[in-house]
């Protein structure tokens, strides 16, 4: 699959970016509270994060192919 619209490198790091948030509130939330629970809560939803925007990106290049076709 190709990347026309050079959009591979701009999911990733905006993907990372989210990640590293949710990562980030993990990591200080049991620091404070250390609640198990939540870290694994955080650390959940920054995978979860993770793959969204990559999704996101996919469904953007889908439709960029497809406006490139009309």
């Amino acid at each position: 699959m190709s990347d026309k619209h050079n959009l591979r490198r701009i999911s990733t790091v905006l993907a990372v970016i989210a990640s590293a948030f949710f990562a980030a509130i993990a990591i200080a939330g049991y620091q404070r509270t250390e609640d198990l629970g939540q870290l694994m809560v955080f650390l959940g939803l920054s995978v979860f994060a993770f793959a969204v925007v990559k999704f996101l990106f996919f469904g953007i290049g889908r439709l960029l192919d497809k406006i490139d076709q009309s």
